[in-house]
């Protein structure tokens, strides 16, 4: 019975519809799913076929973003909820010339271990060019803690875009990041969309890769395709 479970599983399809995002639902509700993750502070949407996150979905308190503890101890470990065929390994990701770039960063969830330990799984994780991890995709992030602080709360979606093809294991290597930040205080959302590549990365400026909506959902759509 497990093994004619495995075998069909690409098959089944959920829709994504997170708890944590309830004003752009419209926007994630049309990507389809492998596997739905619901982990202590954030919702994610799986693939089977590329062994990462499509989507993560979270909200952020301003008052819990300040707090902040050591990233000591904190390790990329497997999700044992992803079943063995669809599941990434660290070592996958070792001398690629990728990083393991969180879909829901750690940063954001600093301030309670059991989550923090959360966030370095693997079905959180998907490869992202150094350059554009440690140097835009930094700022991106510290925008939207700052956003968090500034409006008391907000809710976030991170997501991939198209395939760019794999790394070990055959996890897939995605074109494109996004963020999309929704401010309920305003009912303002920004977002943003950054090609997954190190070339102009290390002096980027956020405000460029701003965009709207209806971009990220043009490359989304294309992602569907592949």
């Amino acid at each position: 019975m497990k093994k004619l479970l495995l075998a069909i599983l690409p098959a089944l399809i959920f829709a994504f519809n997170s708890n944590y995002t309830s004003h752009i639902n419209k926007f994630i509700n049309f990507i389809s799913c492998d596997k739905v993750l619901h982990k202590k502070a954030f919702d994610i949407c799986y693939s089977c076929k590329h062994k990462h996150p499509l989507v993560v979905t979270y909200k952020l308190k301003g008052n819990l973003v300040k707090q902040t503890l050591k990233r000591k101890g904190m390790r990329f470990r497997p999700d044992y909820e992803v079943p063995t065929k669809c599941r990434s390994y660290t070592k996958n990701y070792s001398h690629t010339g990728f990083d393991r770039g969180h879909l829901a960063p750690n940063a954001a969830f600093d301030y309670n271990k059991a989550i923090q330990k959360e966030t370095f799984l693997l079905s959180n994780i998907a490869p992202q060019k150094p350059q554009l991890n440690r140097r835009l995709w930094a700022k991106i992030e510290k925008f939207t803690r700052i956003q968090a602080i500034r409006y008391k709360n907000i809710e976030v979606v991170t997501g991939v875009c198209g395939n760019n093809g794999y790394i070990k294991n055959k996890v897939g290597i995605p074109e494109y990041w996004y963020k999309i930040i929704y401010i309920p205080k305003t009912n303002k959302t920004i977002a943003f969309l950054a090609p997954n590549i190190n070339v102009g990365m290390s002096k980027a400026k956020v405000k460029d890769f701003i965009v709207n909506i209806s971009k990220i959902k043009e490359k989304c759509y294309s992602y569907r395709k592949k």
